[in-house]
């Protein structure tokens, strides 16, 4: 079943063929051009199968590129920016705000306080857009001794 269907235009070609024959780039984005030329159906396109074996990826590999171009275009070779980790937002005001949360008396009807209500009391704070049980329970880790929390859902 073919999903996406390549369809180059003359400077692509050529552009993609100068990528392949200069070999002045990063392997793998030589392999894309590769992929993305033998997918041509102007220029009878190979299956996905022949491709994979040829270049030794796999059919999802291949498939996986010719969607990539479709959406993208030519900028499928422009690296893409990459998202700020959660974790790394975790500086030493929010660690304080947690501790400080974890210092206070747990909600009603509680006896001590669960990590997923940490991290929704500090969404709710504002202090972070988004943080996970995981992450209050790494912060929490450091700290030798984490008096008044419970670690059960």
């Amino acid at each position: 079943m073919i999903k996406y269907h390549i369809y180059l235009t003359r400077q692509e070609r050529q552009e993609l063929e100068g990528m392949v024959s200069k070999g002045k780039r990063k392997a793998t984005s030589i392999r894309t051009a590769h992929v993305l030329l033998a997918s041509d159906e102007a220029n009878g396109r190979q299956s996905a199968a022949s491709i994979s074996e040829a270049y030794y990826l796999s059919t999802k590999s291949v498939e996986r590129i010719r969607q990539q171009f479709c959406q993208r275009g030519m900028d499928i070779f422009v690296p893409q920016p990459h998202k700020t980790r959660s974790d790394k937002k975790i500086d030493g005001s929010v660690e304080a705000h947690i501790i400080a949360i974890c210092c206070t008396q747990p909600p009603v009807g509680q006896s001590s306080w669960k990590l997923q209500t940490i991290a929704d009391k500090v969404v709710e704070s504002g202090i972070l857009d988004h943080i996970s049980a995981t992450s209050v329970a790494t912060v929490l880790k450091k700290m030798k001794s984490s008096p008044g929390v419970s670690k059960s859902g």
